[in-house]
């Protein structure tokens, strides 16, 4: 057993076996679509928050708790890019400080500005997966057709 924290992702609902296998459980509370495209996984004891565990290839976004060894961070993959940034206990990105300087460093400012522009990318997805699996719903025609089997696409 090592070192344990909380981690909460939000990824598709045709990926939640990915994240399965890392001992994530989805989230009744917070996934009462049956229908919604994404869901919500919590693992409550995440070994080491996942380092080097969580895939590459497929878009998600989340954060993790801190550990003894790490503190807390926000993540985002949109399927080729793997962005994190560190975050503090009650929100907001963490910044290191570059005393002489006095201003951030830029790896620091790189690393946030990259995590948002993964996590933007991961969310036009999501809303784009939402709203086909919104107009890909049941549309009868008044000769009782349903559409909605001929238009369903598994989406990227």
């Amino acid at each position: 057993m090592g070192d344990r924290c909380y981690m909460q992702v939000t990824c598709r609902r045709k990926d939640l076996e990915e994240f399965e296998s890392l001992d994530f459980t989805m989230q009744d509370w917070n996934n009462e679509a049956p229908n919604s495209p994404t869901v919500v996984m919590v693992d409550e004891e995440a070994n080491h928050g996942h380092c080097d565990e969580m895939p590459t290839n497929i878009p998600y976004h989340g954060d993790n708790g801190h550990g003894d060894n790490y503190g807390d961070s926000a993540f985002a993959c949109d399927g080729k890019r793997y962005a994190e940034a560190p975050t503090g206990y009650d929100g907001g990105f963490v910044v290191q400080w570059d005393e002489i300087k006095e201003r951030p460093t830029p790896q620091s400012i790189r690393a946030i500005r990259r995590y948002i522009a993964v996590r933007k990318k991961v969310e036009r997805l999501f809303k784009k997966l939402s709203t086909s699996a919104t107009s890909n719903q049941r549309k009868e025609t008044s000769d009782g057709t349903d559409h909605s089997l001929l238009t369903q696409g598994e989406g990227p």
